[in-house]
């Protein structure tokens, strides 16, 4: 990416006043959060998307309020997300999942409510921007302008999702924390009938897999050090029905079963 999107930079800028709100240098952030000086130096250059935890955890240390920094956040992320698309995919591994899956239960991500009602509208303002572009990331295809996927059902699995356009705006079906520290999410677009799930804050060779009833179950590994704090998906699976059941399983050093985690498809 050759320019940061203006709401990235957004984004950054209101990260650096949080950071010099809360006084803390980039070593000791480091130290207060599960993120890396090195990574903390990407998000608030604006050269890498944070993901939300990161984000809420800095609200945290700066005593602010969550709602208009997670306005903020989608933004950004919705335009990194349209960006992203006209990038290459990146080669994943593919290979079936371990036999030996142990089902976890989900830690809940608790949120915090704000604590003024102008930073409430002001979130509520933001979203609204936000719905502009929700409306063309969710125009039909067919209807003759807006947002076009590009892929649908059983067509979509095994492609990127920002490739296919389908990573815009989605709807997020499974939001934790796992025991290794790592986030996972399972996100989902109706306009695609197909899912995704991504990581972050993970380690190398660390593997995610997701599957859905009767389709073939996608993976991805991170195999690069660079992508340990950053997002990492795996490529779509298609959704075979109204509630179906989406699991995925994330397999880290050095326990020897993956932590699996499922979600229901609206």
């Amino acid at each position: 990416m050759n320019q940061t999107p203006p709401e990235c930079a957004r984004l950054a800028a209101e990260l650096r006043r949080l950071r010099e709100h809360s006084a803390l240098t980039l070593a000791a952030l480091a130290e207060e959060s599960a993120y890396s000086k090195s990574s903390w130096q990407r998000y608030l250059s604006g050269k890498a998307l944070p993901p939300w935890l990161a984000v809420r955890g800095l609200c945290r240390l700066a005593g602010e309020p969550e709602p208009r920094m997670r306005a903020l956040w989608e933004l950004a992320e919705a335009e990194w997300s349209r960006r992203s698309s006209i990038r290459p995919p990146q080669t994943r591994s593919r290979d079936d999942a371990p036999a030996d899956t142990k089902t976890v239960p989900a830690p809940p991500v608790h949120r915090r409510a704000g604590r003024r009602v102008w930073l409430v509208a002001a979130a509520v303002g933001l979203l609204t921007a936000c719905g502009v572009v929700a409306v063309a990331a969710t125009t039909d295809q067919g209807s003759g302008g807006g947002f076009h996927v590009s892929c649908r059902g059983a067509a979509c699995n095994g492609r990127d999702p920002g490739v296919a356009l389908c990573g815009v705006e989605p709807q997020t079906l499974l939001d934790l924390v796992t025991p290794t520290g790592a986030g996972l999410e399972i996100r989902y677009n109706p306009l695609c009938r197909a899912a995704w799930a991504r990581v972050w804050n993970t380690r190398v060779r660390d593997r995610l897999t997701l599957s859905a009833h009767d389709e073939p179950q996608q993976s991805v590994t991170v195999n690069d050090p660079a992508l340990r704090d950053a997002f990492v998906y795996t490529p779509l699976i298609a959704v075979p029905g109204p509630h179906a059941t989406l699991t995925a399983c994330l397999v880290t050093s050095p326990r020897p079963a993956p932590l699996c985690y499922s979600a229901s498809a609206p």
